[in-house]
Formats: C-alpha cells, structure tokens, sequence
C-alpha cells in the first residue's frame, strides 16, 4: 500500500508546493520592472533557476512528508536499516547522478547568458566612474563632462569605466541588473544597455564603511536629444 501510495501523494504535494511558490512571487515579484538589455538575460536564468528549485523542493518537501506519515515510529523500540544495509542505495545513487548533471547543465545554462551579458567590446559612449567614501564622480571622456550623476542615453551600450579611489565598492542599479565591483587600483568594464527612460538610483552593494547606504547616485536614462542637449548643458 505504501508503495502504491507514495508517487500520487509526492506528485501532488509537489505541484501544490511549486504552484504556491509561483502564485507567491507572482502576485509580488522579487526584482523590479527590468530596463537594460542585460536584464533580459538575467531574468532568463533567474527564472529558468527559481522554475526548477521550486519543482525540486516540491519533490523533496513532498517525500519528506510522505515519509513522516507512512514511515513513522509506532514505538521507541523501531529501528530502520543501517546505512551500509539500505535498501535505498540505488535510489541515493540515482539522486546523486541526477544532481550532478543538474548542476553542470545549469551551469552550462549560467555560462551562456553570462557570455551575452558580457557581449562584445563595442560601446556607443564610454562613462568613467569613481567610488570613494561615500560618493560616486562620473566623467564622460566624449564630452569632457563630470558630475555626481549619471546620464545614460536609451538604446546605446554604455562602458562603464570603474575604479576605487579607496576600499571596494560595488556599482548596483538594480532595474539594470547588473553589479560589478570596484577594487582599488584595478580598472574594471562593466557593458550596460538602458532601455527604458526615467530616473533610477545608483547604489553601493558592498559594505564600504559607516555610511555605506549614504553612498547612492541619480541615474537619468535620456532619449538621444535629451542626452545630447544635458551633455552640452552646465552641470
């Protein structure tokens, strides 16, 4: 009977547990409305990443429940199998081999979208930016602009140009995405592509001192006017 019982019991609470998981994030989302390029990538392998965790720890959360019902103890005196004598042997080696492959098709997975985030070397403006504590100065090289606020124009590739002039830093948009560390004399790329216009905010994801959450930025995406017209303005 237990035999018989244990798939429909494992395979419903499965796709409960799994479907609830997505009703959850679904109705609140964990990231926020993407506006790069590179989010699109990023999302990809979130989304593939959270679609097969969730129907595993389904799987898991459902046999694990399964075994506690049909399984259990009737008296102190029970005793299951030694390790070394279980019957489960095949079923722990079947598990092992299945999670390895899992892990290096995920990985392959992982490694293509972070090969097209990456891209090519080709920008359409280059933008250095410096972290110190706690502020972020932008110089566009083309313009021979500076500032404390970033201006993207929308649908160029963007070469964010990073370096620290003291610990590390971490440039983080999260609508874009991307973060990428700033260390003290390295000099770092990072490639961006804005797609939708409006005003985010720049922000340090690594803990850089006392007033590390002070550290953020104003970042304008701009239509290409728009971008030209604040390029040539006073800042």
């Amino acid at each position: 009977m237990k035999n018989k019982s244990v798939i429909p019991f494992v395979a419903v609470a499965a796709a409960l547990i799994t479907w609830a998981y997505h009703a959850v994030f679904g109705r609140w989302p964990m990231m926020p409305a993407a506006a790069s390029a590179e989010a699109a990538f990023v999302d990809s392998a979130w989304n593939g990443l959270f679609a097969i965790e969730t129907a595993i720890y389904g799987l898991v959360v459902g046999f694990i429940l399964y075994c506690l019902v049909a399984f259990r103890a009737k008296s102190r005196d029970e005793q299951g199998d030694a390790s070394d004598r279980s019957r489960g042997r095949l079923v722990e080696a079947g598990w092992i081999l299945a999670s390895t492959i899992l892990t290096l098709a995920l990985a392959a997975f992982g490694a293509k979208e972070l090969r097209a985030v990456v891209g090519g070397t080709h920008a359409d403006h280059d933008v250095e930016v410096r972290a110190s504590q706690f502020s972020w100065e932008i110089y566009y090289p083309k313009y021979n602009q500076y500032g404390s606020k970033l201006f993207l124009e929308e649908g160029k590739r963007h070469r964010i140009i990073l370096t620290s002039k003291d610990v590390v830093h971490s440039f983080w948009v999260p609508e874009f995405r991307l973060k990428q560390d700033a260390v003290p004399g390295k000099v770092i790329h990072l490639m961006l592509t804005p797609t939708v216009k409006g005003e985010y905010t720049l922000l340090c994801s690594e803990l850089c001192g006392a007033d590390h959450t002070t550290m953020t930025s104003l970042v304008e995406v701009l239509d290409h006017e728009a971008f030209e017209e604040q390029m040539k303005a006073e800042f």
